[in-house]
Formats: C-alpha cells, structure tokens, sequence
C-alpha cells in the first residue's frame, strides 16, 4: 500500500502510444473537464425544462 502512494494508474487500450503521451492525453483531458466546469458555473447554467418539442428542438439548435 505504501509503495503506491502517490502514484496514478491509467488504463487504456491504446496500447500503440508511448505511456508518456498517453499521460498527456490524460493530463489534457482534466484540463478540458476543468475548463467547462468553469464555464458552467461563470455562467451560472441551470436545467431548463421545456414543455414544447418545438421548444426542445430550438434549444438543441441554439446550444
């Protein structure tokens, strides 16, 4: 247990990349997850509940 600290596991199965790059793509995608929580939240974005398809469509197109 000790002997693991501090340490991350990723697991892939894109087997063909060297680990460093694959620790990249990782690295990079918490930077993407990170960059729309922020949005989100300086946007203050809510659920919104449509009742109208034609409302649904819209909303779906606008976003």
């Amino acid at each position: 247990m000790r002997r693991c600290e501090g340490h991350y596991v990723l697991r892939t199965n894109l087997t063909e990349h060297d680990p460093a790059m694959l620790w990249q793509f990782y690295i990079q995608l918490t930077e993407v997850e990170q960059a729309f929580k922020e949005l989100k939240n300086d946007l203050a974005v809510r659920p919104i509940f449509h009742q109208k398809d034609e409302r649904i469509e819209a909303h779906i197109f606008v976003a």
